[in-house]
């Protein structure tokens, strides 16, 4: 059921070109968008001041404020190499690549040998006899 009000060919009121409808007064689809989206715009609540002033923040310290460091690329410190996701570290901290994962391709400073030693003292405590006191 077409009215015969809603056929009628009715230039826009905006000034586009286009036709417009009785139903969005006069205006084409676009020109009524923007109309309804600068009429919400316009008439949104505007914040009362509030009579109760905030106090003022303090400004952070220096010592307060984490210092970002930035994002280190997932490269091998011997060739450049980029390794992403399968990069080795080693346990002198520093990314490798497959070829410079082992110690000796890289030369590590870590000191495997005391590490070793360290670990089994704490797992292996000392067995001594009392010493025999002599009279």
């Amino acid at each position: 059921m077409i009215h015969a009000n809603e056929t009628e060919a009715i230039p826009c009121v905006g000034g586009c070109g286009l036709f417009g409808t009785r139903r969005n007064n006069n205006l084409c689809s676009l020109c009524y968008k923007k109309s309804v989206l600068e009429a919400t715009l316009k008439f949104e609540p505007e914040a009362e001041p509030s009579t109760i002033c905030p106090p003022p923040c303090p400004p952070p310290k220096s010592s307060d404020v984490a210092v970002q460091e930035p994002v280190k690329k997932q490269r091998c410190n011997m060739c450049q190499r980029k390794v992403g996701v399968t990069g080795f570290t080693c346990r002198c901290g520093h990314m490798f690549c497959g070829s410079h994962r082992y110690p000796e391709e890289h030369l590590c400073p870590f000191d495997y040998k005391q590490s070793g030693r360290d670990a089994l003292a704490k797992q292996l405590p000392l067995i001594r006899a009392d010493k025999i006191n002599r009279f």
